[in-house]
């Protein structure tokens, strides 16, 4: 059996340092909604989805579904507080969701998706009314509506 020398050893690691790791295929690149879905979309439609990066589609809708956990509308009951993304390809501007059915008359904070933004790929980092102490967007949506982009500017995801 050959002995390789101590400086040929040492050429080899230096070698390998200098080209750095191999890419494997666990290192790609996560897909986002837009890579997946974005440009097959329905014009005219909100969807949303079970998980990130718009899997699992939970519906979509073409006009307002105020309570996701009700029988009526897009979205129906185990839809409400699931949606870990969004997308947005409407013909409005802006889509409102609500943590709570649009019925409730209390406090409901919200947060916007414009038609511009497209889509928002984890809600996890999505916050209602732009403030963490409103609570993650994610897995908290109960109801949707749409306005005009003057109603929520403010709060855009």
């Amino acid at each position: 059996m050959r002995k390789m020398s101590a400086a040929a050893v040492g050429a080899v690691f230096l070698g390998i340092s200098l080209l750095g790791p191999v890419p494997s295929a666990s290192a790609a690149e996560a897909a986002t909604c837009y890579d997946e879905f974005y440009e097959t979309a329905l014009a005219g439609y909100v969807y949303a989805y079970d998980g990130a990066n718009c899997v699992g589609q939970l519906g979509l809708a073409v006009g307002n579904d105020q309570n996701w956990g009700d029988s009526g509308g897009s979205f129906q009951g185990s839809d409400n507080n699931k949606a870990s993304s969004i997308l947005n390809k409407g013909n409005y501007s802006e889509v409102k969701f609500f943590q709570y059915p649009t019925t409730y008359t209390g406090y409901n904070p919200h947060i916007c998706l414009s038609r511009a933004e497209g889509y928002a790929s984890n809600l996890s980092d999505n916050y209602f009314m732009g403030e963490r102490a409103e609570g993650t967007a994610n897995n908290n949506i109960s109801g949707h509506i749409w306005v005009d982009r003057t109603a929520c500017v403010e709060f855009a995801t």
